[in-house]
């Protein structure tokens, strides 16, 4: 499913809250969620591990949080 929020919605939410495959996008960044390794091997209660982020330009993007990766982004994606 593909979700869009703004920067002051996503503040509010949890990554939790969405599923296996979701999609959010906030302003520039395209947020994937995942609960499993891309290889498949584990499987975890929280999005964080696997989650990953993505430009609309789809610029590599690292995951240093407050460089690479807005702290509202990294936030979410801890909760």
């Amino acid at each position: 499913m593909f979700y869009k929020f703004s920067r002051v919605e996503l503040k509010k939410m949890k990554a939790s809250d969405f599923k296996e495959g979701d999609i959010v996008r906030t302003g520039k960044y395209y947020i994937h969620i995942h609960y499993k390794s891309r290889d498949g091997k584990h499987s975890y209660d929280r999005p964080s591990l696997c989650s990953y982020h993505e430009r609309e330009d789809f610029k590599p993007c690292g995951c240093t949080p407050g460089a690479d990766r807005p702290y509202y982004i990294d936030n979410f994606l801890s909760s």
